[in-house]
């Protein structure tokens, strides 16, 4: 059963003409129809959002005019309606353009005398056109601004005869100049508030103005509403009816019964046909909710100023509505994936920078741009702003704006208005609110002086790895000589034999060419050597190769060949089958591989020969290769293992303790890490690093 069936016919609507020149002031969309929907009356408002004329929407039913839809159904609705007599909520309709139109819509009822429902007013607007502060701005005051809505708005019918007596007997003695006479004569205005009659009022009113009823009031005169900071706009509204000005309306200061004063939206309008009739409409909506609500967003915005230019971290209010523009178009045109579309049109880079525009800078912004006031920065785009080095900071922040994705922090270099390079932690994590307003929020923190002493802790990591290749290469000096060595007994002696041969009275020739190879194979053999020796001497930065780790490990074990013979440790290699290729600076891993097996050989010294046993291996694990380095000795007390890696700590007499700790650095600058534990006899070192591809 539909709701219409459920209530008498429709009644019509006393004086709504005369109000229909007052609800056309109004912003909100109005309309009155019966409870059959049958529309009696729509305002300009409502004619401008739905495209209907008045008179094309007059005695249409209002649902099917607007194609009206709600969730639930509009018998639920309205079924909810009778039973409170007021529903607030969304509808969607239909234009008479054919926009679908989402609409926030308040209905009141009306009943008749004997309480059966007689109409319904309802108050519109398109919520798809309300912005965010708009929409708290008509969420704070919307229930004072609406005129006509019984529930929301006080109205007085008020006669007006008696001051029209008081104009014309200052017509008479020859008074031409009102506006002077209305605001400096007091006496006189507060003589024609007296003489203005109360004739009717709303229950509206009474709440309002906080009267006992409505009879306490009708018969009564307006002077006690208005205190005189305010009586300056009654004196308005008289030169306005004098000029036969429609409607005036303001915002004033009114008084209530109890003498409180309050906010309050003023209107007074003089219908058509009301003329000479001596009686006005006048409307008031109490505004005070609205005027703390601006007051405090006044001074909510007085806050956010102070916070963002005290902040000591630099600000950027960028303007990104022309960015947007850019993501929507791009989307529209189907890209997904943004990088691979700037990789092939790189040109969008600089587009995207030109597009976006500084709106506002803090204090600390112009002090780390170097800027000397905020006016330098403030209408630039962003484009002076980035460094070549930081472009791929920008192309994943715009990722981050084209995703939209949550929120986005990194550290790049930008510039200052010199030209001058700066390192930054830049930071953004927009609201919705701030994208859909095509606004963003920067923050930068000046990290020059990090990254600046980040960079000479670099160069000392350096320094000590090379002090501590040349010490390891120190205690290698008998091992390198023995290498030299015998390459160069060997050349002497095959020197001393290709010399006897010569004496001879016949020459062999394929014995001396021998002897002739065997010295070059020696020659090279010193040769190699001493390049090995050097390239760990100096340190120079490699670029990484790609090395079978097992090869790596083999040419490390070059360097202590001797050492192993002479503190006559076992060694054993076990080396993987699978592919153990790894991406690394041969030098540096090699200094990590000799620093582990001379650490080892010397902690071995406490055991007896037949005990000392070194075992390398390689193996692989997923993703990454592993290099292990194991030794038979008494293994790492627990209470030194924490500190093992630390930087100058160690168990010798000699030695400054940096060894391990630039061998764990190389590892991790490699992308791998090095762990130890003991496992039974000895201690067990593993390198791990990331597999090349």
């Amino acid at each position: 059963m539909t709701v219409e069936l459920l209530v008498p016919a429709r009644t019509p609507i006393p004086n709504v003409r005369a109000l229909a020149s007052a609800l056309d002031t109004v912003s909100d969309a109005v309309m009155v129809f019966g409870m059959d929907g049958e529309i009696m009356f729509v305002n300009r408002s409502a004619q401008n959002l739905y495209g209907h004329s008045a008179d094309a929407a007059a005695g249409r039913n209002t649902d099917e005019l607007l194609a009206t839809r709600h969730p639930h159904g509009l018998d639920t609705i309205k079924g909810l309606l009778l039973d409170a007599g007021e529903w607030s909520g969304e509808l969607y309709r239909r234009s008479a353009a054919g926009a679908e139109l989402k609409t926030g819509v308040d209905w009141t009822l009306q009943r008749d005398d004997h309480g059966y429902p007689s109409f319904v007013v309802e108050r519109s607007r398109d919520l798809a056109r309300l912005d965010e502060i708009a929409e708290q701005a008509r969420i704070a005051s919307h229930r004072y601004e609406n005129i006509f809505q019984a529930m929301a708005a006080s109205f007085w019918e008020l006669d007006f005869s008696g001051v029209r007596r008081m104009i014309g007997e200052l017509m008479q003695r020859g008074v031409t100049d009102f506006a002077h006479h209305f605001h400096n004569d007091e006496e006189w205005l507060e003589q024609a508030l007296r003489n203005t009659i109360v004739l009717d009022v709303n229950e509206k009113t009474v709440e309002m103005f906080g009267a006992e009823s409505r009879e306490a009031m009708i018969g009564g005169n307006v002077e006690a509403a208005w205190p005189r900071q305010s009586r300056h706009l009654f004196a308005d509204a008289l030169l306005y009816a004098i000029r036969r000005e429609p409607r005036l309306s303001a915002e004033t200061i009114l008084t209530r019964m109890d003498g409180t004063p309050f906010n309050a939206l003023f209107t007074v309008c003089w219908p058509p046909g009301h003329e000479g009739k001596g009686s006005v409409l006048v409307g008031a909506i109490d505004i005070s909710d609205r005027k703390r609500s601006e007051a405090e967003l006044i001074a909510s915005e007085a806050r956010y100023r102070e916070l963002f230019q005290a902040m000591s971290m630099g600000l950027l209010h960028l303007d990104t509505r022309r960015l947007w523009q850019i993501f929507r178009r791009l989307k529209d045109e189907g890209v997904t994936d943004l990088r691979a579309h700037i990789e092939l049109n790189p040109h969008l880079i600089q587009e995207a920078m030109e597009a976006t525009v500084v709106a506002e800078v803090n204090s600390a912004a112009v002090a780390l741009y170097g800027a000397k006031s905020a006016s330098e920065l403030v209408g630039t785009t962003v484009r002076s702003l980035w460094s070549p080095k930081g472009m791929r900071t920008f192309i994943r922040a715009l990722e981050s704006g084209f995703y939209l994705l949550p929120g986005f922090e990194e550290e790049t270099e930008q510039l200052r208005v010199d030209g001058t390079p700066i390192a930054v932690h830049l930071s953004f994590n927009p609201s919705p609110a701030l994208r859909a307003e095509g606004r963003l929020l920067v923050g930068l923190i000046d990290i020059s002086e990090r990254v600046a002493a980040e960079q000479a802790l670099a160069e000392l990591k350096k320094t000590f790895a090379h002090h501590t290749r040349l010490a390891l290469l120190g205690e290698l000096t008998a091992s390198i000589s023995h290498e030299i060595n015998q390459p160069l007994s060997a050349i002497m002696t095959y020197g001393a034999a290709g010399r006897r041969l010569l004496e001879r009275p016949t020459v062999d020739k394929d014995k001396l060419a021998v002897i002739q190879n065997n010295i070059v194979a020696d020659a090279r053999r010193a040769a190699d050597v001493i390049a090995r020796t050097r390239a760990m001497a100096t340190g120079k930065q490699a670029d990484k190769l790609v090395v079978n780790a097992a090869s790596l490990v083999e040419d490390s074990l070059k360097f202590v060949d001797h050492e192993l013979k002479m503190n006559a440790v076992r060694l054993e290699k076990q080396f993987s089958d699978a592919k153990t290729s790894i991406a690394v600076d041969p030098v540096q891993l090699q200094q990590v591989i000799v620093n582990l097996v001379v650490n080892a050989i010397q902690e071995m010294q406490k055991l007896p020969h037949a005990r000392r046993a070194i075992t390398l291996r390689t193996g692989v694990g997923g993703d990454h290769v592993s290099i292990e380095v194991q030794d038979s000795g008494l293994g790492i007390p627990a209470e030194n293992m924490p500190f093992l890696f630390d930087n100058f700590f160690t168990t010798k007499t000699t030695g400054l303790g940096m060894g391990l700790a630039i061998c764990k650095q190389i590892v991790e600058a490699h992308g791998g890490k090095l762990t130890v534990e003991n496992t039974g006899p000895g201690a067990l070192f593993k390198i791990i690093l990331p597999a090349a591809a």
